[in-house]
């Protein structure tokens, strides 16, 4: 039995004449009796339920609850997920059952917590494996109401930790309303997907798809974060004018490990950093489907965006990663290093080496290096044909690298078959069919 504290109170289930009194206090003989007594009918009473212990909790109850009533509805789960934020405390964990939760109302973090599919151990597959198995958060957010550039999902803290989650745009299930997010620049980015500033954070075993336009997943600034074997796919659409996204965005890092990826028919540049110190990239696999509206612009790109990111790779490695762009060569450049031809900003630092290019319209471009780079024993196509570019139909015989002038004091060695020396327009930009 317990009082109002929940504390359990033995003597209540003893028959009131068993305890004795002689002026006003217990004898010996009654005290030993009651305990000898307790003894006997507790191991009874807990057996049998009559009894809880403090440490037993009802199932099926606690702060985030109700978000499970949301799975599969076409109610917004915005708000619940929100109490249910505020409600955990920092360090605590957040398991959604599988199913679909529609997000109609932008999300923030600001505290460290773990989200990730409930039931998904350690041995659990990633999502793209075994996509029934993790739960699925459906951004469809309505920009009226919303003040500010935001992103659907915000996460403004250090040592976060999402595992086994899909994070899917409105791409193809609200055409219409992608289509106004994305013709107006301030609202853009509530067509993309998550926002994450911190230090200590990873992302695992992720999907990142559908994102309308903009970048399904933006990282602004952090240390020692971990981005391995997640999903971006299909986000944004390629032909059609301002509609571009990448899959991941890396404006600042150090100490970054972007492993064993795979990045599939996102649309601007599938994967971009403005500077990253320290940081590994490796083993990340990219691909195109044959569909126009798959294609890229570049695959990875190394760069800075002027006077907001540094350009620094020092100390990073980007290695054994793989590109295939497919036979109908749906992405412009493989391997981009360097801001030229989007605008004029620094990039130097680091290494790119021992990766594969293969059916990119020009596999590496170099255009332009601000400091030494080492750039070498990279597996790349030749390509020969007249590919479309911001400048109009661009013709390439046989190159397989280019390197801009400006670029050629930096590197210590560069092939000297298959290389042309000149600055390029923005490959593959066609609008339209």
């Amino acid at each position: 039995m317990q009082n109002s504290k929940g504390n359990i109170v033995p003597h209540r289930l003893l028959p009131q004449s068993s305890l004795s009194r002689k002026s006003g206090k217990l004898t010996y003989r009654s005290v030993l009796l009651a305990i000898i007594g307790a003894a006997l009918l507790l191991p009874a009473l807990l057996a049998s339920g009559s009894i809880r212990t403090a440490s037993t909790k009802p199932a099926g109850r606690g702060p985030c609850a109700s978000i499970q009533a949301f799975a599969g509805s076409q109610k917004d789960a915005g708000p619940a997920f929100r109490g249910c934020l505020e409600q955990t405390p920092a360090g605590g964990t957040i398991a959604l059952p599988p199913g679909q939760y529609l997000i109609a109302t932008p999300v923030r973090i600001t505290r460290p917590v773990i989200l990730r599919t409930k039931d998904s151990g350690d041995a659990a597959p990633p999502c793209f494996a075994d996509e029934k198995r993790c739960a699925v958060l459906h951004f469809s957010v309505s920009p009226d109401g919303v003040a500010g550039a935001v992103m659907p999902f915000d996460i403004n803290s250090s040592n976060v930790r999402l595992d086994r989650l899909i994070f899917e745009g409105a791409r193809l299930s609200d055409p219409a309303l992608t289509a106004r997010l994305c013709s107006s620049d301030k609202e853009r980015p509530l067509a993309g997907g998550l926002r994450i500033n911190g230090n200590d954070n990873s992302i695992t075993r992720s999907i990142f798809r559908n994102m309308g336009c903009y970048t399904a997943l933006e990282y602004g600034g952090g240390e020692n974060v971990v981005i391995s074997n997640n999903l971006f796919s299909s986000n944004g659409t390629h032909n059609i004018q301002s509609r571009w996204a990448d899959g991941l965005t890396i404006h600042s890092g150090n100490g970054f490990q972007v492993t064993d990826n795979r990045f599939h028919d996102n649309t601007d540049v599938q994967l971009i950093f403005g500077g990253c110190i320290n940081c590994t990239v490796k083993n990340n696999r990219f691909s195109h489907s044959a569909r126009a509206g798959g294609g890229s612009f570049a695959e990875l790109m190394l760069q800075a965006w002027p006077k907001a990111t540094s350009g620094d790779y020092t100390g990073t490695r980007v290695t054994g990663n793989r590109i295939d762009c497919g036979a109908e060569r749906r992405c412009g450049f493989g391997i981009m290093i360097g801001s030229a031809p989007w605008y004029d900003a620094p990039a130097y630092g680091g290494s790119v080496t021992d990766n594969v290019v293969r059916g990119a319209m020009l596999a590496l471009n170099v255009d332009k290096l601000t400091g030494p780079m080492v750039i070498e024993r990279n597996n790349l196509n030749s390509s020969s044909g007249t590919y479309p570019s911001m400048c109009g139909p661009h013709s390439l015989q046989g190159v397989m690298a280019n390197i801009s002038p400006a670029s050629r004091p930096f590197l210590s060695q560069y092939p000297t078959d298959g290389i042309s020396l000149a600055h390029y327009c923005i490959l593959n930009f066609k609008i339209g069919p």
